[in-house]
């Protein structure tokens, strides 16, 4: 809907207005209680803004949208960081993309109905699944050092080791961690070789201290449609113009993320192709070869990169998983000291009884 100017807006009688509350609603969570807010400039010159826009409201004046919408007012970040601007080209990428959302539009390949669509697919997810933060920062710095901890090197300690002249304790005390916590790696290295978590230890830290204990998405319901969003993305970029970074090869999205405005854009092709690969790929091969949008504003949307710090959150709820099944302390350090302190000891003894 193309909001109408300052002038007709002015002119709206109170039964215009009282009819536009009752029939417009959030293209998020379908909140009713529409007002619409004019387009301000900045004081003597013509630099808009703000642009007209919808206030969603209750009777009382109070936000009429869902708490979890990304339009409530109060929300919380994590609502609003999966929105993507498909307007900005700020980077190679983002412009490579914006061109695509536009020529998509203009030749029918998806439209802006099927844009809203997707985000009340997500917003549904969003409201039924929902998982309560356990993992604490210690928990997750305990299974980064889990996860880069010997764990094919098994060699029980064995007190005549120790004769040597150049025996490493420390080295020694690691391999015997393995043995006294075989099962625990052993678990966490099948998580890693399914999950995607080994690049995410930081951001998931920053989300524990943010959400403790509270109540958000489970982005567990997320994992076979990140698999593929992630496959369709990396096969994208090989095989198109994509502007691709050094730093980040499409081979290494698995594992470090694929570029933001591109999984938003795949998902919405896997999306209105119900999330079938082969039809997604046919549609973003004829997307690629559609003639250049002659409308330069259809890409003036705002899309959803529903996968936003997926890895960080996957690396949360393994760091939980993880935390029920190890030992209540999670110094590691002090655990090798000790086991260290303890083959020590056993290698005194030893040579003691002979």
């Amino acid at each position: 809907m193309e909001l109408m100017g300052a002038a007709s807006i002015d002119a709206l009688t109170p039964e215009q207005r009282q009819q536009i509350r009752v029939d417009v609603a959030c293209a998020s969570c379908g909140a009713c209680g529409a007002q619409i807010v004019k387009q301000s400039e900045a004081q003597g010159t013509s630099t808009k803004i703000r642009q007209p826009h919808f206030r969603f409201t209750g009777p009382n004046g109070q936000d009429a949208h869902h708490e979890l919408c990304e339009f409530n007012a109060e929300a919380s970040k994590e609502s609003k960081d999966p929105l993507i601007n498909f307007a900005t080209d700020r980077s190679a990428e983002t412009r490579f993309v914006r061109g695509l959302v536009c020529k998509g539009i203009e030749n029918g390949i998806f439209d802006q109905e099927a844009i809203r669509g997707m985000r009340q697919w997500f917003f549904d997810l969003k409201s039924e699944t929902r998982v309560r933060v356990s993992a604490t920062v210690e928990a997750i710095e305990w299974m980064e050092k889990l996860s880069s901890h010997p764990y094919h090197r098994r060699w029980p300690f064995h007190p005549s080791h120790a004769e040597m002249p150049n025996f490493d304790w420390q080295e020694a005390a690691k391999l015997q961690f393995t043995e006294d916590h075989f099962v625990l790696l052993e678990w966490l290295f099948e998580k890693r070789r399914t999950s995607h978590f080994p690049r995410a230890f930081s951001r998931a830290k920053t989300l524990s201290e943010e959400h403790f204990d509270q109540e958000i998405f489970d982005r567990s319901v997320l994992k076979p449609f990140y698999e593929k969003n992630v496959e369709f993305a990396c096969f994208f970029a090989k095989n198109s113009d994509f502007p691709k970074k050094k730093k980040t090869p499409p081979e290494y999205y698995r594992f470090q993320g694929a570029p933001v405005p591109l999984l938003a854009l795949c998902a919405l092709l896997l999306f209105v192709s119900d999330w079938s690969m082969d039809d997604a790929i046919g549609l973003g091969a004829k997307l690629i070869a559609a003639p250049s949008a002659s409308d330069g504003t259809l890409g003036n949307v705002m899309g959803l990169n529903p996968f936003h710090d997926y890895l960080a959150w996957e690396t949360l709820a393994l760091a939980s998983e993880l935390a029920a099944k190890s030992p209540a302390d999670f110094e590691y350090e002090e655990i090798l000291q000790g086991i260290e302190a303890r083959i020590r000891d056993e290698h005194r003894l030893w040579r003691e009884s002979r």
